[in-house]
């Protein structure tokens, strides 16, 4: 392939290095790159590389007189009304982004028309447009521009139509490519007075989905956002265009001729490599050219890794662009994303030879241009060769060890220089301190490789309360900066100090700089009121430490140096891993803020501390061991990152709600917009603010990389992590809590709702269609089928009843071929049926046990898990609101061996029981779920916790009870539920709705089973099941009782919520004599139960009425 075309505007140039890039050799070959010293490069620059000014302002003016010619002459060239119309140009290539070199650039003349109303009308009429363009232009150059000459060149691209601009002394030239395109942009609100798009404005997400939609090739349609591709590159600093004319210059002047041959990687795509080098490894306007150079080089060795990309003008938010983006970060590397159009791989890592350029980078390591004036090698940017977006699951914990952990050296190094300097302010300040607290990421032991930083607070003997730190640091500062110049006249070796322009107030900053390595170090020093003490290991400070904080009233997190040790001990007494996975999270972060300086003005991103603690909290809540799946625990950060705008995170390990002014604050923070990440030993400083909106964005792309994909294909699954805690919440939140967190999405219900009557539907029809077994019907049950679900994952029954079984009994005959058929009839209905969610089936089969789920398509975590159960049609058609029949409950008495044994042949009835009951106890059962489930979590002996469905019908009794009302507060409802869970050895719950005392037999059962041991909770449609029976009923309490103390369970003013007055009812000899509860009606107490009241410990007279 013969290189051609400079432009920027389609796949026809994603191939090609521009003409300009191969033709003659420019005049500045002779000062080859390699042969210049380092320190020449900035001349090599700016005297050798950067086109002529003169030749510069003369095709600028060429190219906008043509522009302007194009405009008021519109689609014909003669007199006559034109055919189109001209709405814009656009000029881009090298020449409009300020990258062109001296001797041969490109520009691009994007001409947007108004004739072309979609991308696919680009090429219907693009060939006629274009001969009359060139007309136009000859017409034009009739009265050339002074000092150039125009040529037409070989038309090998269909997309454009290309001509050359020489300058008369025939040293510069520029390739110009005039493109006809469609404005998919449109023109802003307000729009510029140039017409153009304004620049930071994001494009609409339809623009890109529109253009996946039009059957394109990838960069087809490059064009249309010449103008995003322009902005992306004019905005960098002057040096970085320098640093990307040498990279250019490198390219087209290291590699010999018989190359040009070959499918090399275009110019514009070391551009991109070049801006994504300095972000991630530098970011400042001033810096080393031969580092630069050196840092892209290196990348270009580790090309096969190379995968880049930037959400500045898309992202996956819109499910269309977010499905399109993951497909194209799976392909071979490299991948490099085109920021403007997210179809053009400037990677193609499937076709160019980039190993070309790699073996020419690797070469060059020992050359001139990479060795100090010292004698020393130019070190490139400090960075991770390896990119986390592709680095797999398993590997991530050598990423960190390999990449993110820093260097050993530099760390004693450094503890070296600032003990020598804490001796030093110990022994000659005038102001001694009473000792020195060592913080920061390197005092907690969370520093990364490279950019780390130190907190150094000098606790002053001098300063008798807050005030002091706020009004004496001015005169104690300067004796410290005296003393810091001290301590390096005998400087560290290896380490070079620097001072900052500017120093944070009341403290004083400089940095520590390995001579080696990309390594530093920022240091604070913090002169501080000493207001905790030394306080021994684990001991919290006095309440009235915090008290008096909050008393003077400062600004949040204002004093937080005074707290420094707690902050370092709070995170150092972490597991190894976990700091390690805070390192990944940060590097994450990092990455994200390189990005963000290069974003629209607005607020700053959270500070790295509130992802430290966030990483804490997800460990504490999802995980809590010290051995844990890497990948797990960084998808579960991102996925609160994602939720930031209801985190509400803090801690109670040293500061606690029993005193009145921390309680009052506390509550008052509570009722603030989220996030809320409270630092757990300054109660005052919300670490949360900040702008979270692009760390969000950010998280949800890398979400959809390789690092989340296991072994088997499968994505890693985050731990079960919600962004607020209910012990957190207040009572007065408990029904925004439920409705935040709690309520799974009433669309994916729904969809939820149409696939199961689609499967029902399918089973009946088709199940045993050649067999005399038929299918009588499908009931669905479990929570779902009950509305009690909880969001994320929940789980269902559906229970299939079948002709071929006559009894009880049967259920466990054919049972392997029953499952059998209907496994094939599911997977026939998988295959050709069109479901709005996903359908999955386990691979492997299982003869006794049958399952399914459906997840959602577009809301991450939300799955119901099906199981398939085959069963005994015992109730037949039972008419709503009737009772059965006591001969199905004398068979079953008859029938079972072990407590529920054939429990989904009463589902129905199960279902009905919950399903009928008010829309908010359905909201308290799923509260008293969700905290079942975070008891699940807590490390048990050995024993099970009571299986689920108990506490349902508990709360339902509760309710039943103390409320009766649909409409009654949450926070009653729940600590009734605690109370009656902490008196678990009371407990005799069960109904008469469905069987009673009307039938012998069945009364006798029922006398057997209410006098066993507490608790009892019968099932109400299946009395063999027990449902608190031989479970570890004492556990659940402990952790019931805990909770009652918790912020969910006290009002504002710091009084226990009371829970509702559950009268004891009648004995069971009552019911079985036809009492109240006889007619069907509601729960009751059996034998066992005082017949006065339940006592509520410690509560007040009036509510001890159980």
């Amino acid at each position: 392939m013969t290189p051609s075309g400079g432009g920027d505007w389609g796949p026809g140039s994603a191939g090609t290095l521009g003409r300009s890039d191969w033709g003659r050799k420019p005049s500045c070959g002779a000062m080859d790159v390699y042969r210049t010293p380092a320190a020449a490069l900035d001349s090599l620059v700016t005297g050798r590389l950067q086109p002529p000014a003169g030749f510069v302002e003369a095709t600028r003016r060429a190219l906008g007189d043509l522009g302007a010619a194009l405009r008021k002459r519109g689609g014909h060239p003669g007199a006559g009304t034109p055919t189109w119309r001209v709405l814009k140009t656009v000029k881009g290539g090298s020449s409009g982004r300020g990258t062109a070199l001296r001797g041969g650039c490109d520009s691009e003349l994007v001409i947007f028309l108004n004739c072309f109303k979609r991308y696919e009308d680009q090429g219907a009429s693009r060939a006629e447009i274009l001969s009359k363009m060139r007309a136009l232009l000859e017409s034009w150059w009739q009265q050339p521009v002074s000092g150039l000459n125009l040529e037409f060149v070989e038309q090998d691209t269909p997309q454009a139509l290309r001509f050359r601009l020489t300058a008369t002394d025939q040293e510069n030239w520029m390739d110009v490519s005039l493109v006809p395109a469609f404005d998919a942009l449109g023109l802003p609100h307000p729009p510029t007075h140039t017409g153009q798009h304004h620049s930071g404005t994001k494009p609409e997400p339809h623009v890109y989905s529109a253009l996946l939609h039009s059957g394109f090739q990838g960069g087809e349609h490059a064009a249309c956002f010449s103008e995003l591709r322009r902005n992306f590159v004019n905005t960098r600093p002057a040096k970085l265009k320098s640093l990307i004319l040498l990279v250019k210059h490198w390219y087209r002047q290291v590699l010999p001729q018989e190359a040009t041959g070959d499918r090399l990687p275009p110019a514009y795509a070391l551009e991109l490599l070049t801006i994504f080098s300095w972000e991630q490894g530098c970011g400042e306007s001033a810096f080393s050219l031969a580092r630069g150079l050196r840092t892209v080089l290196g990348l270009i060795e580790q090309y096969q890794h190379l995968c880049i990309y930037w959400t500045l003008n898309y992202d996956s938010k819109d499910p269309t662009i977010g499905e399109f983006l993951e497909h194209q970060l799976r392909k071979p590397r490299p991948v490099i994303l085109d920021p403007a159009d997210p179809t053009w791989d400037l990677g193609n890592g499937s076709a160019w030879r980039w190993d070309l350029l790699a073996r020419e980078a690797e070469s060059c390591a020992e050359q001139p241009c990479f060795q100090q004036s010292s004698g020393g090698a130019v070190q490139p940017w400090q960075g991770p060769v390896w990119d986390l977006s592709q680095t797999p699951a398993k590997e991530l914990d050598r990423f960190i060890l390999e990449c993110l952990k820093p260097s050993p050296g530099f760390q004693r190094q450094v503890s070296q220089a600032l003990d020598k300097l804490m001796r030093c302010l110990r022994e000659k300040c005038l102001h001694k301190p009473s000792r020195v607290s060592k913080g920061g990421s390197f005092g907690r032991g969370t520093n990364l490789r490279g950019h780390s930083d130190a907190e150094f607070v000098i606790f002053l003997n001098c300063f008798k309360d807050h005030q002091d730190q706020v009004s004496r640091c001015a005169e104690i500062l300067p004796e410290m900066q005296a003393q810091v110049d001290s301590w390096w006249r005998d400087p560290v070796p290896g380490l070079s100090l620097q001072f900052p322009e500017h120093s944070l107030p009341r403290t004083l900053q400089f940095q520590l700089q390995s001579m080696d390595t990309e390594n530093y170090m920022d240091v604070t020093l913090l002169p501080a009121f000493d207001a905790v003490g030394q306080l021994s290991s684990g001991a919290k400070p006095e309440p009235h430490v915090y008290s008096a904080l909050l008393h003077r009233g400062y600004k949040g997190g204002e004093h937080a140096a005074c707290f420094s040790e707690l902050r370092r001990n709070f995170v150092n007494m972490r597991p190894t891993k976990l700091k390690n996975l805070i390192l990944l999270v940060k590097h994450w972060y990092h990455q994200v803020a390189a990005q963000d300086r290069e974003q629209p003005a607005g607020a700053s991103l959270p500070p790295a501390y509130a992802l430290e603690l966030l990483t804490i909290f997800a460990w504490e809540q999802g995980c809590g061991e010290e051995r844990f799946h890497m990948a797990q625990g960084l998808r579960t950060v991102l996925g609160l990152v994602k939720q930031h705008q209801q985190l509400c995170v803090y801690w109670t390990v040293y500061y606690n709600l029993e005193d009145p002014a921390l309680r009052t604050h506390l509550l008052r923070l509570l009722r603030h917009p989220r996030p809320l990440i409270l630092d757990p030993a300054d109660p005052t400083w919300n670490v949360g603010q900040g702008n979270w909106e692009v760390l969000a964005q950010e998280a949800a792309v890398l979400e959809t990389q390789a690092c989340f994909v296991n072994g088997d294909g499968t994505h890693v699954q985050p731990w079960d992590v919600m962004p607020a805690l209910l012990y957190q919440t207040p009572a007065t939140d408990l029904d925004k809590f439920i409705k935040d967190f709690l309520q799974p999405s009433r669309q994916f219900l729904m969809q939820v709702n149409r696939a199961v009557e689609t499967i029902c539907s399918f089973l009946r029809e088709n199940c045993f269609r050649n067999s005399s077994i038929k299918v009588l019907k499908v009931v669905k049950g479990g929570s779902s089928a009950k509305g009690t679900a909880l969001r994320g994952r929940s789980d269902a029954d559906l229970v299939v009843f079948l002709s071929c079984f006559h009894h009880f009994t049967e259920q466990g005959s054919q049972r392997a071929e029953v499952i059998s058929e209907i496994r094939a009839q599911l997977e026939a209905c998988q295959q050709g049926q069109p479901f709005e969610v996903k359908f999955e089936i386990p691979k492997r089969e299982n003869p006794r046990v049958l399952s399914f789920s459906l997840t959602s398509l577009t809301m991450q975590g939300q799955s119901v898990d099906f199981d398939v159960l085959p069963a005994f049609d015992a109730l037949g058609q039972l008419v709503p609101g009737s009772r059965p029949s006591s001969d199905v409950y004398m068979d079953l008495i008859h029938s079972y061996n072990k407590a529920g044994e054939f429990s989904p042949c009463f589902t129905e009835l199960q279902r009905d029981f919950v399903a009928s009951r008010p829309t908010k106890l359905k909201s308290l059962i799923r509260l008293v779920k969700h905290w079942y489930r975070q008891c699940c979590k807590v490390p048990k002996g050995k024993g099970t916790l009571p299986p689920q469905h108990g506490l349902e019908l508990l709360t339902v009794y509760a309710w039943e009870q103390g409320a009766q009302n649909p409409q009654f507060s949450m926070a009653e409802g729940f600590r009734t539920v605690l109370e009656l869970v902490c008196q678990y050895h009371q407990l005799c719950v069960y109904w008469t709705l469905n069987y009673g005392s009307e039938d012998g037999m069945v009364a006798d059962f029922l006398q057997r089973q209410l006098q066993k041991p507490r608790p009892i909770i019968l099932d109400p449609a299946d009395p063999t099941g027990n449902l608190a029976h031989s479970a570890r009923w004492d556990l659940l309490a402990k952790e019931a009782a805990a909770c009652t103390s918790a912020l969910c369970c006290l009002g504002r003013d710091g009084t226990p919520i009371q829970p509702w007055p559950v009268k004891v009812r009648a004995s069971w000899w009552h019911l079985l004599l036809g009492g109240e509860c006889g007619q069907g009606r509601g729960p009751s107490h059996g034998p066992g139960v005082p017949s006065a009241l339940l006592t509520l410990p410690e509560a007040s007279a009036d509510a001890r009425r159980w």
